[in-house]
């Protein structure tokens, strides 16, 4: 009988790790400790974090509450949600002054009517475009036909696609043809067979491993993509060396 005892043969980053208590209920994780160790279970070296508040009530607030998430040993990667507004861009602008922010993460502002198109983002995404900064985008919080028209309208924009379906499975390919700076977190990215056709139409630098948890458990999309045919130096990308790449991470940084 084979070992039921899964651990990665590659290093982990997990692009995709929601921190906090969300309005409709706590987390099961309450503190970094416990999300350490979580982390230490799966073989996760380290994790993008942002917080809660800041995924559908205050992107600034949400902030606010993410400095509490920090861990010494730098484990744990700040992720900024930003919104459209003179508060949250002055916020994510000192931050940046300061040298703190490696990637930032939209605020669902379509909820409240704001459609995800050039004409309501145009100074945020200048912004983030000029400075290099890139963005975490929900797939669930943006119209497809929006997103294809605001990629196109920014190419140098550097993004990555998180939360995507199998119900997305039509869309996937005119979204990252959209915009070469594009990429697309796995978290939920379940057809049989398409990360390794995905991996070969575009390539393994398109692509990166995370979890969103605790939406989502931590280890089940890690092990899939252990046993895809992709080639180990590809895998290597999908699960660290991409991410580190995207938001210049060295050890310690």
């Amino acid at each position: 009988m084979s070992s039921l005892t899964f651990s990665p043969r590659v290093p982990v980053i997990d692009a995709n790790v929601c921190v906090g208590n969300h309005h409709t209920g706590p987390s099961p994780c309450q503190s970094p400790a416990h999300l350490l160790g979580e982390m230490d279970f799966h073989g996760v070296r380290r994790a993008v974090i942002y917080h809660a508040q800041g995924e559908q009530i205050s992107p600034t607030d949400g902030n606010m509450h993410l400095e509490d998430w920090l861990d010494a040993d730098e484990r744990l990667i700040p992720q900024w949600s930003v919104a459209p507004v003179e508060t949250s861009m002055r916020q994510i602008a000192e931050l940046h002054r300061r040298g703190r922010v490696k990637s930032a993460r939209l605020h669902d502002c379509q909820s409240a009517g704001l459609p995800f198109l050039p004409w309501g983002y145009d100074d945020l995404l200048s912004l983030l475009s000029s400075e290099r900064i890139p963005l975490w985008i929900p797939l669930m919080d943006v119209e497809a036909d929006h997103l294809v028209t605001t990629l196109k309208a920014y190419p140098d924009l550097c993004t990555v696609l998180i939360g995507a379906h199998y119900t997305h499975a039509l869309v996937v390919r005119g979204l990252l043809e959209a915009n070469s700076n594009t990429m697309l977190e796995l978290s939920r990215y379940e057809p049989i067979g398409e990360v390794e056709a995905l991996v070969d139409r575009f390539g393994a630098d398109r692509f990166v491993y995370g979890s969103w948890y605790p939406r989502y458990a931590m280890g089940p999309i890690l092990f899939y993509l252990h046993h895809t045919r992709i080639s180990e130096d590809d895998l290597a990308r999908i699960c660290a060396g991409n991410v580190e790449r995207l938001l210049g991470l060295t050890e310690g940084s």
